[in-house]
Formats: structure tokens, sequence, C-alpha cells
């Protein structure tokens, strides 16, 4: 099991490696489509999409949590089960839901679109903080493609999930480069 504080370090690394990924683009890297892929604007947007979704999943009340999910009687899942789950499920056609997938975006957005994601980052993270460990192990929130998940065991997800878009990102820029 993950604990917080490396869960934390994995969230804070991620976003600031995408976000600095991010800032050094240009407009027509920002914009570009590759192969009908998500522009890295589209990508960014995408993962403030996400992070709004979770942070106010874990400002729900306990009891509201347990009622709508029940509480998780499973042993954890390692973060390495996770990655290969959601993995394997991208790898059999799962999508990203409707509601996740952004619009095109502009380059003049770019800067205030990273802030937001920062911000974003850091309120999710004191969220996180407000739960122990019990908690985070107790309550359980739906994720569209790994269904029902642990506090925990979103947290961790939500890290390893910007560093796939990281990695996918960095795919695309290179075929875009080269």
């Amino acid at each position: 099991m993950i604990n917080k504080s490396t869960i934390i370090a994995l969230l804070n690394d991620g976003v600031n490696q995408f976000n600095e990924l991010i800032s050094s683009l240009n407009q027509a890297a920002f914009e570009t489509n590759y192969s009908n892929k998500w522009s890295a604007g589209q990508d960014l947007v995408h993962l403030i999409k996400v992070l709004k979704i979770v942070n106010i999943g874990f400002t729900l009340p306990k009891p509201l949590l347990q009622l709508m999910y029940g509480v998780n009687k499973n042993e954890a899942r390692s973060f390495e089960l996770l990655q290969t789950l959601y993995k394997n499920a991208l790898e059999g056609g799962a999508k990203s839901p409707s509601i996740y997938i952004p619009k095109p975006v502009l380059f003049e957005s770019k800067n205030q679109l990273i802030q937001k994601h920062q911000l974003l980052n850091e309120a999710f993270i004191d969220k996180m903080n407000r739960h122990s460990d019990h908690t985070l192990d107790r309550y359980r929130l739906p994720h569209p493609i790994l269904g029902k998940v642990t506090l925990r065991e979103l947290a961790s997800f939500t890290s390893f999930h910007t560093t796939h878009h990281l990695e996918l990102l960095r795919s695309k820029l290179a075929h875009i480069n080269s």
C-alpha cells in the first residue's frame, strides 16, 4: 500500500513535470492534434477536469460516501495493480467518459490553465491530507474505468494518470517534432 506522503510527492512531481513541459510549448505544439489524438492543451484541460471531479469527491461527507458506494472490505490494491488494470482497460478499448473530453484549447489560455492545474492539485492534496489513513482505506468513490476504488486508490490513480498523460504528450511531441 502506498502511503500518503508518497502519493503527495507523486502528485506534485507529475503536475510540476507536466506543467513545465506545457510551459515550454509554442502555439503550434500546444494546439496541434497529432494522429487524431488530443493536443497538449486538450491533455491539460482533461487533467483539470479530472482534478475538479476528484476534488468534489474528496469533500463528500463520509455518511454519504458510505450510503452511495459502500465501504471497502477488501485489501487495498497496489499502485502497480491499479496501473496494470487501467492500462489493460485502455488496451481493451476503454475510453474517457464524455464529461472528461476536452474541446479544442487556444494557446492564449495556456498560462491560465497551467495555474488552474497547479491550484487544483494543491487543493486536492489539502483535501487528501484532511483524511486519516483509515478514512482513505475505508471509503470509496466510483471510477469510470476501475469501478469502485478507495480514496487512497483514487489518489494513487490520480498521480499515475497525470504521469500517463505526460508520457503520452512526450510521445506525441516527439512525433510532431520528427
